[in-house]
């Protein structure tokens, strides 16, 4: 039995552990993102050829995967067209509304007495417009190179994923504990991609149901706000709210009278909460399996080491920090204390082959 100095001394160096992981992940942002991102839309490609070849058993590995990559490959190019085309019309909505803003702001001040003006020049006499230019560029710039990062990355994992299980025979000789290591792997794969696959599809629904909602108000760039739902649906109760949020700010700066917008808040609001309380939980049931409070809290925590990217990653992390702590006897209490009730994953069948023996 473990004394308390040891006990005590367990928790010092299990703490110092989780300071040093945090600041190697918040320092190595530039290296990892691109990696965990990579390692994802593998993930997403993998679940497209399962899905292609469950629908054509005869169809060959090689041969699903490659439909898979220009599936992926052909949503991006056509993700890029509705936003180019959008972006016009998100210009062309905001016509006047600078003339609006500045009068309302005329009215805000003299409401406190100050007489002075306010003029779109002497706005933009106070930007550093150079500096602005600048950093958008290089903001570009590091997205593109991110980009072809992830691109290669995933192209690698596709080409070498052939060889995984010979090596994974050679790393672990041990028939029960490769055995063993190839369960937990399974396990993690399967319920990566399945909550990908979920999740996309529950996407796809309110990008839908946004864009058609903003088709009915008359907003302009009802595609693209359509897409921006997509992509922010992937997270939880943070991109919701923004999913909602972004599109109202807009049709405020388009209209004079609050009731379409107060309607379109409770549409665009009705579709976020049918979205993510009633019918995922129905489809995906227990199988997330996380708290509310460890999903928030995970957004806050990924969100500050890696950005919106680390928000975005956030529950794939988690469900597989889950299957893998449950895995341990070590770590099986993280896991009980990361999931909802405390029911996780049974790790009896690994236990032995996964531990050190005496």
């Amino acid at each position: 039995m473990q004394t308390a100095p040891s006990h005590l001394r367990d928790l010092v160096h299990l703490l110092a552990l989780a300071v040093l992981l945090a600041v190697a992940l918040y320092y190595g942002r530039p290296y990892l993102a691109p990696i965990a991102v990579a390692v994802l839309i593998w993930f997403l490609i993998n679940a497209l050829a399962d899905a292609l070849r469950a629908r054509a058993p005869r169809v060959p590995g090689w041969a699903a995967t490659l439909a898979a990559v220009a599936t992926l490959f052909g949503l991006m190019l056509f993700v890029a067209r509705i936003i180019a085309e959008n972006a016009g019309a998100l210009s062309a909505g905001l016509d006047g509304v600078e003339a609006k803003l500045l009068a309302t702001v005329d009215a805000v001040l003299a409401r406190f007495g100050l007489e002075h003006r306010v003029d779109f020049e002497m706005l933009l006499s106070g930007l550093r417009l150079e500096a602005l230019a600048r950093d958008a560029f290089d903001a570009a710039r590091a997205l593109v190179g991110d980009v072809v990062l992830v691109f290669l990355y995933v192209m690698f994992l596709l080409v070498d994923q052939r060889f995984y299980v010979a090596k994974l025979n050679a790393l672990v000789p041990d028939p029960a504990r490769r055995a063993a290591l190839r369960a937990t792997l399974r396990h993690v794969a399967e319920e990566v991609r399945a909550y990908l696959w979920l999740m996309t599809l529950i996407s796809a629904g309110v990008g839908v149901a946004t864009w058609a909602i903003c088709l009915l108000f008359g907003v302009s760039g009802a595609g693209f706000w359509g897409f921006l739902a997509f992509g922010l649906n992937f997270i939880p109760t943070i991109g919701s709210i923004l999913a909602v949020t972004f599109p109202v700010i807009y049709a405020l700066l388009q209209v004079d009278s609050a009731a379409p917008v107060l309607a379109m808040i409770a549409m665009l609001a009705g579709v976020q909460f049918l979205a993510g309380e009633i019918v995922l939980p129905r489809v995906m049931g227990d199988r997330l399996n996380m708290s509310g409070f460890v999903i928030l809290l995970s957004l806050v925590v990924w969100g500050a080491l890696w950005g919106p990217v680390g928000m975005f990653l956030a529950i794939p992390i988690m469900v597989i920090l889950m299957i893998v702590f449950a895995q341990f006897p070590a770590t099986r209490p993280i896991a009980i204390g990361l999931s909802r009730a405390g029911a996780v994953a049974d790790a009896g069948r690994g236990e032995a082959a996964l531990t050190p023996r005496d």
